[in-house]
Formats: structure tokens, sequence, C-alpha cells
């Protein structure tokens, strides 16, 4: 007998839904949410399921999760003191976003601020043009101060998003591996592996996300799949935002594509033994919200 199971996090209930997959009988279970801690809910959710319909840890052939701690932390401003790094030059970027508006010839329309303020985002001299050539060679000597920099903001995350990096990602690569080398608790997210994508909002706003959500998904997911470990039950899979699930690890490494990751984890994805659907390598994200410290107007010089 195997059981598939996924979990899905409310305001007020921690659901879980069950499927054998030799008879196709469906089970529900559900408890209050723990909001001091997530994971206690999880695990008396787990407890009360796996009790009321017999099922043992063995049994279990996938376990899946959705949770929407992503999003609240956008939402909520509760995201990680995140950096970006960008081009010289491309600084902005983020602000500049597209012409898209809500009203196209309103001009005085105020814009959604950004999830990394100005004062914490970075240059550098590099330049790659649209053949992915590079025009311009990586400034490393301009990282030893870039890295003070960095210290000194007290940054939780770093973004990387340099100019056609998507074509040629020699430059970013190295820039992080410079950054690990002199912060290595400091995660780094580098564009061309998030979004490596043409469009240079996209792919840095996205980019952003990772950065800003990227240390509060980990802590959460890493805690919980050590304590479902402990407790002989399969690897966690995560339900990502195009519906598939992808493995904890994909989601720490891309927070982003788990924004607005919907309820019930998957419980009707993948196949028999709990095989994970493929995930979409090109989310687009757009989010932008007010810094908690108190930014300048970011449309005026700093």
């Amino acid at each position: 007998m195997a059981w598939r199971m996924g979990i899905d996090i409310g305001g007020t209930f921690t659901d879980v839904a069950l499927v054998d997959d030799a008879s196709g009988h469906v089970g529900v279970a559900k408890v209050p949410t723990t909001p001091s801690d997530l994971t206690e809910g999880v695990l008396g959710a787990l407890e009360v399921a796996m009790h009321r319909y017999r099922v043992a840890a063995a049994e279990v052939a996938l376990f899946s999760h959705a949770t929407t701690i992503v999003t609240n932390a956008i939402l909520e401003e509760t995201g990680a003191r995140a950096a970006l790094i960008t081009t010289r030059g491309f600084r902005d970027v983020l602000e500049l976003r597209r012409s898209a508006r809500a009203d196209l010839y309103d001009l005085f329309q105020d814009a959604p601020a950004t999830l990394i303020p100005r004062r914490r985002r970075f240059e550098i001299t590099e330049r790659i043009d649209a053949h992915g050539s590079i025009v311009t060679p990586l400034a490393e000597n301009e990282i030893d101060a870039l890295v003070v920099a960095l210290k000194a903001a007290r940054v939780d995350a770093i973004a990387i998003s340099l100019l056609f990096s998507f074509l040629n990602p020699r430059h970013e690569r190295r820039l992080a591996e410079r950054l690990r080398a002199a912060l290595p608790q400091v995660p780094v997210y580098l564009s061309s592996d998030v979004l490596p994508e043409i469009k240079e909002f996209e792919r840095t706003s996205t980019t952003a996300v990772c950065a800003y959500a990227g240390p509060i998904l980990a802590s959460y997911l890493e805690r919980l799949n050590h304590v479902t470990r402990s407790r002989a039950l399969p690897p966690l899979f995560l339900m990502g935002s195009n519906g598939g699930i992808l493995e904890a690890a994909e989601a720490i490494a891309m927070p982003a594509i788990a924004v607005e990751s919907g309820p019930a984890a998957g419980v009707r994805r993948g196949g028999a033994g709990g095989a994970p659907n493929g995930t979409s390598r090109s989310l687009i994200v757009r989010h932008g919200r007010n810094d908690r410290e108190g930014e300048p107007d970011p449309r005026r010089p700093i």
C-alpha cells in the first residue's frame, strides 16, 4: 500500500489530504494552525491523519506541502535585508520597470515601491553585449570594497543581475564566487540561474524576490524537512506557482518559484511513487513593496 500525502497551512487550520494509490481512497484531517511555529501545526496534522487512517511512515510514497510563506513575506514586508548588485549604470532597473501602468495616461500615479531599497543596491563595472561577448571585463579590484559595503549594510541575502548574463554568465559566476568566499553565511542568487531569459526588469525583479524571501523559506523548510525525516517520512516536496511540485532543496535555491503556492500541496500531482512534475523556469515576478525602514522617495536621487 502506498499513500500520497499533501499538507496545506491556512490562517486558521492546517489541512492534510491523503490518497491511497491502490484503492483510490481519499482521507482528510484538520487541526488548528500554530502561527508561533508553523511546524508544530504541520506535525500535529500529520499525526492526526496518520493515526486516523492507520498510515505508517513507510507507506507514504509522496509527502508534499503547499505554503504561502514566500507570498506572505512579500505582502507583509517581512522579508530579509536583501542587496542587489547590477552592472554599473543599472542600479535603478527595479524602479524603471516597464511602461505598463494602471492608468496609461496618468503621469503622476505612484509606482509600487521595491523589495530592495536604493541604499542596498550596488553597482560593479563590467559589460557583456547582446551577443554574449565581453566588452568590459569584470572589475575584480572593486569587489573588496563591495564586500565592505555589504557587510556594513548587514545584508541577509544578495541578488546579482548583470547585463546579458543570460547569454554569458561568466561575470555573475565569478562575482558570486568571490562574494561567497568573503560572506559564506550569506546566500547569493544569480539571475542567470533564476531566470536566464531576455528582459532586464523581469530577470532582476525575480532574482530580487529570491533574495528577499529566500532566507525565510530556507529556515522553515530545512527545519520541517529535518523533523519529518526524523519520523521516517519521505523527502519533502513543495508545491510551486505552476501547480507542480519540486524538491525542497530546489525551492530553497529558487524561492520565487514558490510565490502564490496553492493549497493541498499537490496530492493530485505526480505519478505512482511521487515523481514530481517539471517546474517551469519561465516564472516572471513583478512584486514591489515598501521597505520597512522608511526609505525616501525612490524616484529622487540619493
